[in-house]
């Protein structure tokens, strides 16, 4: 079972035990018998059992715990916790796409290449590499998006896509 984190998901226990409405937030809700949590507000309602076990994940996708342990932790099948860590890791993805758009200030780019062999020619020439182009916010986050090729004859400018409004210098 997961374990830790009682700080992070402390909101969970509200939850957890029925007292807060998954789907509008509200406090108006009743258990019914069939051990379901029930708005009395938006009217919609939820299974606790099924809600336990979906914070779980949640949780353990947060510790970063590997889905197959999870998964024999809670009885289900680790293909089905790897195919929601991919769902929560797209979420986290396209979150902090969303977040890269918010720059301001002093802005420095740069770019960066990953993995391959050591063996041959280095650089923007090697094979096998994966290219990051980043930009960093002087005293503040990072955004970075991998490009897919930088060809010679057409050399990689990060002006020619639109990037985050509100830049004012570029280092």
């Amino acid at each position: 079972m997961v374990t830790g984190a009682h700080t992070v998901f402390s909101c969970a226990t509200n939850f957890l035990n029925g007292r807060k409405c998954v789907f509008c937030g509200s406090f108006k809700t009743v258990k019914t018998a069939r051990s379901y949590v029930k708005c009395m507000l938006c009217g919609k309602q939820k299974s606790l059992s099924k809600l336990c076990r979906e914070i779980t994940i949640l949780q353990g996708f947060y510790q970063q715990q590997p889905a197959y342990r999870l998964a024999s932790d809670l009885g289900l099948d680790a293909k089905t916790i790897t195919r929601v860590y991919q769902r929560l890791g797209m979420v986290v993805f396209h979150a902090a796409e969303l977040e890269g758009a918010k720059l301001s200030g002093e802005i420095e780019l740069d770019e960066s290449y990953f993995g391959g062999a050591r063996k041959g020619q280095r650089g923007r020439g090697a094979r096998g590499k994966s290219i990051v182009f980043g930009l960093l916010e002087r005293d503040g986050r990072v955004y970075t998006k991998m490009v897919e090729s930088v060809v010679g004859s057409e050399p990689f400018d990060p002006y020619r896509e639109p990037y985050p409004q509100g830049l004012s210098l570029l280092y």
